[in-house]
């Protein structure tokens, strides 16, 4: 204990957990964080993340002030400016760029999840007049999964309910390293043997050296698998009979369509053997309840990302694991507390501001058509209708990248003439990162602005780089974006350092700079939070004291029995008459990666290795903490190239050493980590790295070409999923030598 500290409740942004923390402050300075024992979610539990984030507060490199560029564009000369001046000049600008082109001209990045405020960005842009031309890794996690499942099954069904599953699916997700929190409640459960565990994954390690069966099949076949497992259940009359009779849509055609996908066939596509393929589709089915626990890995797959998510829904519903103790719930907003309702983010946003005549001008809403606002404008009367609350929009309407940077160089169909990016690093994050800093160079971009913590990547290739104020410095009320009928809440630990503000008053000032004013009346996100509350009779000191507002009634289960599904149908649509009124096949279905040993033979002969890019690791998340000096990144120094032994021997690699990773589209270098978890024909590039202790400005950009997964992966709009527009970042093909010194 700290004599003298104040200590503040406060909710970790460094991920999305939002993990209740202690923070000690002492002299106005924070001085340590613990955690809060007391919290209902977390229960007192932090990661090195949360531990060091006093060092990474107060470290050297943070961003304390308004930069604007006075050199080129990556030239690192920056001039230092008031906040008020870089509002009031970006403001005049964008209002220039709006007249003469259009309001939609905008194009805004966001990206690692940092703070919850997307709903105040949704509000911009649609009282702007845009047309929500919003690019966010979120297409290849979770919110390409969101739309599939609104479409289907009218609500969220991803996630998990591990404490009664006698049966996890770990579909290409590691628990271990991704879900720390969740990560408790399996280790319980496994050391008492009460439940067992399938992996699908080409990896063998982490959560997956826990499976009773592990599936390591060839990466980006996960649908073929999927369909497979369908087949079994049917063909054996494993399925549950009663919940598809009475709540499901388009069973036969579903039968039909997967007659073709044998064990037999899917053993010689997956790489599986026919058995294993008919062991683990019996224990899915028979050992209930039991719950799919998905992760991005097959969001990343292209063409086959959104076929994958069709079929484990079906999986889920034929098996009558939807909504059941054990199963995959059904979850929804709103919150409510004595009969009182927490006023929710889709509340927030004003999505009826944005004229209808914009919203055909959004990027790719003719060709990514379930993401954009044709899928929108499907789902959303079934969703208002079911819940009473508007549809939310801000994680639905996104734009795939690909086409956005090509869209800003060629200028084509329109000029995208600006750019806002918050908590975002594209350079870093976005596809073939070549094309993203041509674009962000490109002279056709005229206005280009940052929010950021660091110089980062992006950042320095900026007009403007605006100081944004971390979770340490500001209160936390997230709802996870509607997702759920709960409300993470924590305090503001210090006042924002220098000139930082808030996610939300960049957004509110700036709007009010553009005639905006009478739509933003709340000051800061204190006022905001007090506004949301007020129905429900809770101060803002017991908002902030409970670390979470949990309702009254959890929502329960099966409570389609007395609702139905929120679909055209009103039941759980195997054949989506959504998907089909969007032009799209309403059933999942299996293509060949874009590129594959079987789909491009030619190429396989040169680069004769699957590549995956990905995969979570502690104590990073996604691009963030890479800055040495915080004592994250003294843990885990370098970039890690996971090879199997025998590959790495015939190839003269040993443990450690630097290796090139080249695909078609360019080469990095990280370092051999030789692994018996991988399959021999795989290998693993850890993505999001940059080095911040390297120069800033060209041709540097603190390493953005060094080591960078972004360079290799697949963007071309023709292989990315056609439903959402989702590009390739695994089942590639490459090469790996040994870096010559």
């Amino acid at each position: 204990m700290n004599r003298g500290a104040e200590i503040k409740k406060a909710g970790c942004f460094f991920c999305h957990n939002n993990c209740g923390l202690l923070v000690h402050v002492k002299n106005g300075r924070v001085v340590k964080t613990e955690g809060n024992k007391e919290h209902p979610i977390s229960r007192g539990f932090i990661c090195p993340r949360g531990k060091n984030a006093p060092q990474w507060l107060y470290h050297s490199d943070q961003l304390y002030y308004p930069l604007k560029r006075v050199g080129e564009r990556g030239e690192g000369k920056w001039q230092k400016i008031s906040y008020d001046q870089a509002l009031d000049e970006i403001a005049e600008k964008l209002g220039q760029l709006k007249e003469r082109y259009g309001a939609e001209t905008l194009l805004v990045s966001e990206g690692t999840y940092r703070s919850g405020e997307f709903w105040a960005r949704s509000r911009f842009l649609n009282l702007f007049g845009n047309p929500q031309n919003v690019i966010d890794p979120g297409t290849i996690c979770v919110l390409n999964v969101y739309s599939l499942n609104l479409a289907m099954v009218g609500a969220c069904n991803f996630t998990a309910n591990i404490p009664r599953a006698k049966c996890v699916v770990l579909w290409g997700v590691n628990p271990k390293e991704s879900m720390l929190t969740r990560w408790r409640i399996y280790s319980t459960r496994i050391r008492r043997k009460e439940m067992r565990i399938i992996a699908v994954d080409p990896r063998a390690g982490g959560a997956a050296s826990y499976a009773d069966i592990n599936l390591r099949l060839r990466p980006g076949t996960d649908t073929a698998l999927a369909l497979g497992w369908i087949n079994v259940i049917i063909k054996e009359g494993l399925y549950d009979t009663e919940f598809v009779e009475t709540w499901t849509y388009g069973f036969q055609e579903v039968a039909e369509r997967v007659k073709e996908y044998t064990p037999e066939v899917v053993a010689k596509i997956t790489g599986l053997g026919r058995d294993e393929i008919i062991k683990s589709a019996r224990m899915y089915a028979t050992s209930r309840p039991a719950c799919i626990e998905r992760g991005v890995a097959t969001d990343h797959i292209g063409l086959n990302s959104s076929s994958v998510e069709q079929a484990r829904t079906i999986l889920r519903a034929i098996t009558g694991n939807i909504d059941v103790p054990g199963g995959n719930p059904i979850t929804y907003p709103p919150l409510e507390i004595g009969g009182k309702r927490f006023i929710q983010d889709s509340e927030l946003e004003l999505t009826h501001k944005c004229p209808v005549e914009q919203r055909k001008k959004q990027i790719g809403s003719d060709r990514f058509r379930l993401m954009a606002w044709p899928g929108w404008e499907l789902t959303a009367p079934y969703y208002e209708q079911h819940r009473g609350l508007p549809h939310p929009a801000l994680h639905r309407l996104l734009v795939s990248a690909p086409l956005a940077f090509r869209q800003i160089i060629s200028g084509e169909p329109y000029p995208i003439k600006a750019m806002i990016s918050w908590a975002s690093n594209p350079l870093i994050w976005a596809p073939n990162t070549k094309l993203v800093q041509r674009a962000l160079m490109h002279p056709n971009l005229e206005l280009s602005v940052v929010l950021e913590y660091w110089m980062t990547p992006s950042a320095q290739l900026a007009d403007y780089v605006l100081p944004a104020a971390s979770w340490l410095e500001r209160p936390l009320c997230s709802s996870y974006e509607d997702f759920f009928n709960i409300v993470w809440t924590g305090e503001r630990s210090v006042p924002p350092l220098g000139e930082r503000h808030e996610d939300y008053q960049f957004f509110r000032e700036l709007g009010i700079r553009l005639g905006q004013e009478e739509h933003w009346p709340w000051k800061d996100l204190e006022e905001v939070i007090k506004y949301r509350i007020g129905p429900l009779d809770i101060s803002y000191e017991e908002f902030v004291d409970r670390g979470a507002l949990l309702p009254d009634k959890r929502m329960g289960f099966q409570k389609y029995k007395s609702t139905g599904f929120a679909t055209p149908t009103g039941k759980v649509e195997l054949y989506s008459t959504i998907l089909e009124k969007l032009g799209y096949d309403p059933l999942p279905y299996y293509e060949e990666p874009p590129e594959s040993p079987i789909r491009t033979p030619d190429v396989f002969k040169d680069y004769p290795l699957i590549l995956a890019t990905g995969g979570r690791f502690m104590p990073m998340f996604h691009s963030e903490h890479r800055q040495l000096g915080i004592g994250l990144r003294e843990k885990h120094p370098d970039p890690l190239l996971s090879i199997h032994p025998d590959t790495a021997q015939r190839l003269g690699i040993n443990d450690g050493d630097w290796v090139y990773i080249e695909t078609r589209r360019g080469r990095i270098k990280q370092r051999a980590h030789i692994s018996r978890d991988i399959r021999p024909d795989v290998v693993n590039a850890e993505a999001s790295w940059w080095f911040p202790e390297k120069s800033g400005a060209l041709p540097s950009l603190s390493g953005a070409m060094e080591s960078n997964t972004n360079l290799l992966t697949l963007d071309d709009p023709e292989m990315c999923d056609p439903i959402t527009g989702a590009w390739c970042n695994r089942a590639l093909l490459c090469k790996v030598y040994k870096v010559n010194r």
